[in-house]
């Protein structure tokens, strides 16, 4: 049967809610499978709503009737295709509300290294025992990620915080929240 109710509440963390209408005395228990919308599976409270739903041979969680599909008022329900499964990405606010997120697809190229540079740094740090480090530049603002591999040195491959050195970089979407990532690290020989 459909209805038309409000949403009275809906618990984020347990994706459920309750919905009231004239048709669903004590309230109509909806879960987010049952929400009929493009991204995010809830529900607003307050927030008028058209449902389908179905009387319980035997009330749960304190309910007698039990929502099937849920969509915002005088608004067509969400199709779903036919596929046994489907993800999505959000980012939730404190507020409650939600904005499905975008990845791009694996067959889409990486974007193109906007440039690519050598200069001279300063090393941040260092660190031994995961071989990695950062080198401060004015051409890599926030510092530019280096990892052992990348240093042309002899021996024990490392770089003391403070010594001067030059370094080839890229420019990079993230590499562990940098910006940019050496390609090869050298002493600065003065």
């Amino acid at each position: 049967m459909t209805s038309r109710g409000v949403v009275r509440s809906w618990d984020l963390e347990r994706m459920h809610g309750v919905i009231d209408g004239d048709d669903v005395p004590g309230g109509c228990l909806v879960r987010f499978a049952a929400v009929a919308v493009d991204g995010f599976p809830a529900l607003n409270p307050g927030e008028p709503v058209d449902f389908e739903w179905h009387r319980l041979e035997h009330p749960t969680s304190g309910y007698a009737y039990e929502c099937t599909r849920a969509w915002p008022a005088e608004q067509q329900p969400a199709t779903r295709d036919r596929h046994v499964f489907r993800t999505g990405l959000w980012t939730i606010r404190a507020d409650g509300t939600a904005d499905t997120l975008t990845v791009a697809a694996p067959e889409q190229d990486s974007p193109a290294a906007a440039f690519d540079g050598q200069t001279t740094g300063v090393v941040r740090l260092w660190n031994d025992d995961e071989g990695w480090g950062v080198i401060d530049s004015p051409h890599t603002p926030g510092g530019c990620w280096a990892h052992f591999s990348h240093l042309a040195v002899d021996g024990f491959q490392t770089l003391e915080p403070g010594a001067t050195v030059i370094v080839s970089w890229r420019q990079v979407t993230d590499q562990d929240g940098y910006r940019y990532c050496a390609t090869r690290v050298e002493p600065h020989q003065p």
